[in-house]
């Protein structure tokens, strides 16, 4: 029937109807759904709902941030040997870890009423782990009858590893002494928090097979961070990578490895070509050069004795190779980072200039390598080194998984 129509035969449908329209409240007519209708806004079709599943990591990220910072986790919790789903938000990112990760029980979920359909089909669910800080947490977080615990993807010095949004978990786990410190000193209340040091697990055969630094190998991993999401916080040496690759390249008998952040070139268009422009400067200057894209930093750091990066959280990984490690620090812009009792500079030599860099290496590779002790001390504040080599991580998954409370978490003023 036309609205004419309706109007004329039937006013007070017509204006009933009319009402609803502009008040949004209209319900969906589903009667003529055909059976064969599928809600393309989930997919769950991977897991195995016969089973136990205690544990959920969920990640709200797009499809290249969701893959650097879920894998090296994944691998840790099936090794742990526990029943778990990996829940993503974005579809692209689930495709893609449904083909690296063929045998892993990954979940798609768009909106929150989805995620809410999902934890109904999960009644032993207990914790969610959460890789990073996105706003559609909220969907998981809201649920009361759940452990919400915040493990992040690498240890930082950047102010957002340390800030008022991580209060919204119940429990912080982290690589060691150093995250905690780094909410103590901060101006706000942290005590509802729970704080657990549970090592780095990814970086374990790196920890247990670490060497002491020879200066007749001159391998040397290079590893900016991205631009950022203002300026402000542009900690990149990236628009230096030519000049730093040129210098790098001039030492005898050098091995360099090259490895971008995934998100390098989101704000700065004009890096979205690095990767490219890199190849063509290697293959120039005829040097012996790897450019990695795919890797996990973590298995690459044991194939070099010498670090370059910037402020972020790689530096940590790259204390576990126990080898000198070079910082970039720009000149142009007041720095600001976490406060912790081991400042950078304790254990990282620094450099603004590409003359510095030169001649800080050139007095470390003529035997001078002033920090090597306190790097060590250093290894175990940031990436606790006990935690790490005794499996805490996995021992922690383990006795939750069993209802036990082994490894009960305290409040840092405890620890």
């Amino acid at each position: 029937m036309s609205k004419l129509g309706k109007l004329i035969n039937n006013p007070k449908l017509f204006f009933k109807d009319m009402v609803r329209n502009q008040l949004d409240l209209y319900e969906p007519d589903t009667s003529k759904k055909s059976e064969s209708w599928v809600n393309k806004n989930l997919d769950f079709s991977l897991i195995n709902f016969c089973q136990e599943i205690p544990f959920l990591i969920h990640s709200g990220e797009l499809a290249a941030a969701g893959i650097n910072q879920l894998s090296p986790w994944i691998p840790i919790f099936s090794s742990s040997q526990v029943n778990f789903v990996v829940l993503v938000r974005n579809i692209q990112l689930f495709n893609e870890l449904k083909r690296k990760f063929p045998q892993v029980a990954i979940a798609y979920a768009k909106r929150g009423s989805d995620v809410e359909e999902l934890i109904s089909y999960l009644p032993k669910l207990r914790h969610v782990f959460y890789p990073s800080s996105t706003g559609n947490n909220i969907h998981l977080v809201r649920f009361n009858h759940l452990n919400h615990i915040f493990i992040g993807h690498g240890d930082s010095d950047k102010q957002s590893s340390a800030h008022k949004a991580l209060r919204i978990y119940d429990e912080i786990w982290t690589a060691g002494q150093a995250h905690i410190d780094r909410f103590a000193l901060m101006n706000f209340d942290t005590k509802h928090l729970k704080f657990l040091k549970v090592g780095r697990p990814n970086l374990t055969k790196v920890l247990k097979n670490k060497k002491e630094f020879d200066t007749n190998k001159l391998n040397i991993l290079y590893l900016p961070t991205w631009e950022g999401t203002i300026e402000e916080t542009n900690y990149s040496s990236t628009h230096l990578s030519g000049e730093i690759i040129k210098e790098l390249s001039g030492q005898d008998n050098v091995s360099l490895g090259i490895k971008y952040h995934p998100f390098t070139g989101n704000r700065n268009l004009s890096l979205q070509s690095i990767n490219r422009n890199t190849l063509d400067l290697i293959n120039e200057l005829k040097i012996n050069a790897n450019l990695y894209n795919d890797n996990n930093v973590s298995d690459l750091i044991s194939k070099y004795q010498i670090f370059i990066c910037d402020i972020s959280g790689v530096i940590t990984e790259c204390l576990s190779a126990n080898c000198p490690i070079f910082v970039y620090i720009p000149n142009d812009k007041n720095v600001t980072i976490a406060k912790s009792k081991i400042e950078l500079k304790d254990y990282c030599y620094t450099f603004s200039t590409i003359e510095e860099l030169k001649l800080k290496l050139m007095d470390i590779l003529s035997g001078n390598d002033s920090l090597k002790e306190k790097r060590k001390l250093a290894m175990d504040y940031f990436i606790g080194y006990d935690e790490t080599v005794n499996q805490k991580f996995t021992k922690q998954l383990k006795s939750l998984a069993l209802g036990e409370m082994a490894y009960v978490p305290r409040i840092y003023e405890e620890l």
